[in-house]
């Protein structure tokens, strides 16, 4: 059993992590598409020991290898397009775009998976993408190719919104070592498929870069993903998927120490609206929830509850 503040808790360090992707890639000197796939192959890696702990006792159907490939193309897709909106477009921007995720994940979960927001979580949704929206519209450089990666950071979002949806139907069953491992190692493949496609180079890289793309997989993903991923077996999708919207918050900080970028007004009141949002999703959380935390249940009987349509 999992109590609601040991799962949050992990989601909170668990964005923080994800919060250093954006400097991470913007300091590696690679294109985009082999920077994500490094990061892919690297984090499947890292965690190939606990997958294959997890296998000796898990049994893996088709339909669940189906899932992974499903998984692992989105999230290459996500990455593909993120990694490359930074080359044309802010890093405030970027990464505020590509957190707009939970639109699609609320939408979509409570189409497919059955999970409807109670009214105050879509309130908490509002507030939350309206601080985003506010970062975005301070942090705009008004450059001509922002357009285009503005765009690729939204589609990025519609991917990694893709992503969750099939993990939260995938860790019912698969734990987290197995499911996160493979579906990392899924991404790589089609990553690599589309940097080769592209005719991306993937060697001669400096050692500084091969060290930002080490730990672009250990922190952001392993440490970083990898936790959101395990709560999805715990919480409503939307739920965690909302905790993304922390990011813009960590990237700020992050920026503040590393490369001595001072928010403004501005972006200070969004990160405090993005904060308000992400407490009203996790203190309201979904319909059916609300109906298990009042029957004295825990939240992994109510993830097991859930079933797709």
């Amino acid at each position: 059993m999992k109590s609601r503040f040991s799962v949050q808790l992990v989601l909170v360090l668990g964005v923080l992590a994800i919060s250093g992707a954006a400097i991470l890639i913007r300091k590696a000197e690679a294109e985009p598409i082999a920077i994500a796939f490094y990061r892919m192959l690297f984090a499947a890696v890292m965690l190939l020991p606990l997958a294959l702990h997890d296998l000796t006792h898990t049994k893996v159907t088709w339909q669940a290898v189906g899932a992974l490939a499903l998984a692992g193309f989105f999230l290459a897709l996500h990455f593909a397009l993120w990694n490359t909106s930074l080359d044309y477009t802010s890093v405030t921007s970027s990464v505020v775009l590509v957190t707009t995720q939970p639109v699609f994940v609320t939408i979509l979960g409570a189409l497919l998976l059955k999970e409807i927001p109670t009214r105050r979580a879509w309130y908490g949704l509002a507030l939350a993408l309206a601080g985003s929206t506010l970062i975005a519209l301070v942090g705009s450089t008004g450059d001509a190719s922002r357009l285009a990666g503005n765009a690729m950071a939204l589609a990025g979002a519609v991917m990694a919104a893709g992503y969750f949806l099939v993990g939260r139907v995938a860790r019912r069953t698969l734990p987290i070592g197995l499911y996160a491992a493979s579906a990392y190692a899924f991404s790589a493949l089609f990553l690599l498929l589309f940097a080769l496609i592209l005719k991306q180079p993937l060697a001669g890289y400096t050692k500084e870069t091969w060290w930002s793309l080490v730990l672009l997989a250990l922190v952001p993903t392993v440490f970083g993903h990898t936790s959101l991923s395990w709560a999805l077996k715990y919480l409503p999708t939307a739920m965690v998927s909302v905790s993304i919207l922390g990011e813009p918050l960590g990237a700020t900080i992050l920026a503040m120490i590393v490369l001595k970028e001072m928010p403004v007004l501005g972006e200070i009141l969004g990160s405090c609206l993005i904060l308000a949002g992400i407490f009203l999703i996790w203190k309201f959380g979904s319909t059916e929830e609300v109906e298990e935390d009042q029957a004295g249940g825990t939240i992994e009987t109510c993830s097991e509850t859930v079933t797709p349509s």
